[in-house]
């Protein structure tokens, strides 16, 4: 039992009285996430504003059994951050610097809470940009894309996940308080400019993680020269399997892609309508009109119609500029997610419109999709705005859910018990195993994110 008087007090000595709260009104804005999982609410609120604050409530969270868990920018999708079971909410609101950008190297150097859109201001000032952004537009943080293994729809064809390549290092504070470099910076006479070190890539076990090893306290990553040519085009096809051929054609120089996004939607009343949305990217002319007019010949080949592309300048404008009405049509949710080859994006569409559409009658779903380089992240996605409907959706997806990842799909985003926890824990695969393995040596009290990931019991 949390003793929470006592533990605000040992808090405030390390933060200040002004940064720290158990009032249950300053506790419930920390009790949601963006999905529809349940009020969880933490037993206190923490604000840290240094890396050695950050050490002394770990200090103190492994000294009292306390668990924390980590919030950055609040908008996960499938109950990530959540108080598990009663403990301290780690708001990083206020590590939120750019610390450098290096032009001559093409790195930036941020704290977590670092929004896209705060990096994205200053690289422009240098001509430079990052390129790549979530689907949750600028104002999500950079370490929260990145501590999730997250994509977002612009720049996935080309870059990929974050973290794929573009993650140099990372600056992390281990659940024993212990601060770890990874990368070059782990020689410390050496910059920060490459991603292994030594041995093993570690920024590779944390990336995606959701926090469960460590706390990311910096991170630097690569940033591109920003290009002044920009064409988008929009397309129908009338065939899932002319948009596969379509995925392998943009994919097939590997590295050198012919878009730098492109995005996929069915909507659930025209479910035989194939939309691509396309993002070309060059830094000179002639190659963004070169790749222009090889998409648009590849395109008609397999019998698509172009329109206006209007509609992919606004989408892939506003994933950079911002989301304002997002929210207007209720909560979204995200579900049946994941990534799998370029082949097998069928499978998925086949439960969207089968199981979910056909068979249970629930039309308000959409199907989408981003091409990753070599393969999809395809996803269903709905929303709601009666609080009666989340109990029902969440019913509805953990459903698709189970029929998905029984199909060739690696799970995207897991979360805690209303996310794919529960799924994760029944396959009990030599992953989870090893995964296990590696949380109880380096938190053997499962005080970060407990129950995200790895429950209580699985860790006695």
């Amino acid at each position: 039992m949390v003793d929470v008087g006592k533990i605000t007090r040992l808090l405030a000595e390390v933060v200040g009285s002004d940064s720290v709260s158990d009032k249950h009104f300053d506790l419930i804005p920390y009790g949601r996430d963006l999905s529809p999982a349940k009020e969880k609410l933490p037993t206190h609120v923490v604000m840290p504003k240094t890396r050695e604050e950050i050490q002394g409530i770990l200090e103190i969270a492994n000294k009292h059994d306390v668990p924390i868990y980590i919030r950055g920018g609040g908008t996960s999708h499938w109950d990530a951050f959540l108080a598990q079971e009663p403990g301290i909410m780690l708001d990083l609101s206020f590590l939120n610097a750019v610390v450098e950008i290096n032009e001559r190297d093409l790195t930036a150097t941020v704290q977590p809470n670092c929004t896209w859109a705060k990096l994205d201001f200053e690289l422009r000032k240098q001509g430079l940009t990052y390129l790549c952004s979530e689907a949750g537009g600028p104002a999500m943080t950079i370490g929260g894309s990145v501590m999730k293994g997250g994509g977002g729809p612009h720049g996935t064809a080309k870059f990929g996940f974050h973290g794929n390549q573009d993650i140099i290092t990372l600056e992390m504070v281990l659940p024993n308080s212990e601060v770890v470099e990874t990368g070059s910076a782990a020689w410390p006479s050496a910059g920060k400019f490459k991603r292994q070190c030594l041995g093993p890539d570690l920024a590779g076990l944390f990336i995606g993680a959701e926090g469960i090893l460590g706390i990311c306290t910096e991170l630097t990553l690569r940033i591109r020269p920003a290009t002044d040519f920009k064409e988008r085009l929009l397309a129908t096809m009338d065939s899932l399997d002319k948009v596969i051929e379509f995925g392998h054609f943009i994919n097939r120089h590997v590295g050198d892609e012919y878009l730098q996004g492109a995005y996929l939607w069915v909507d659930p009343s025209a479910p035989d309508v194939f939309l691509l949305m396309m993002d070309v990217f060059g830094y000179e002319k002639e190659i963004v009109e070169h790749r222009k007019a090889r998409v648009i010949e590849k395109v008609k080949e397999l019998g698509g119609v172009f329109g206006d592309s209007e509609p992919a300048n606004g989408y892939f404008d506003e994933i950079l500029t911002g989301l304002t009405d997002i929210f207007t049509t209720g909560v979204w949710h995200f579900f049946g997610s994941g990534s799998l080859r370029i082949d097998d994006i069928g499978v998925i569409y086949k439960i969207w419109r089968e199981e979910l559409i056909e068979k249970r009658g629930y039309t308000k779903a959409g199907f989408g999709g981003n091409f990753l380089p070599r393969d999809w992240l395809a996803f269903m996605v709905t929303n709601y705005k009666e609080p009666e409907e989340s109990e029902m959706i969440m019913k509805l997806a953990n459903e698709i859910n189970e029929l998905v990842l029984s199909g060739p799909v690696v799970p995207y985003g897991i979360g805690g018990r209303e996310g794919l926890r529960p799924i994760v824990e029944a396959r009990n695969t030599g992953y989870y195993r090893l995964l296990k393995v590696i949380k109880k040596a380096v938190d053997p009290k499962n005080i970060l994110q407990r129950g995200i990931f790895i429950p209580k019991e699985e860790m006695l």
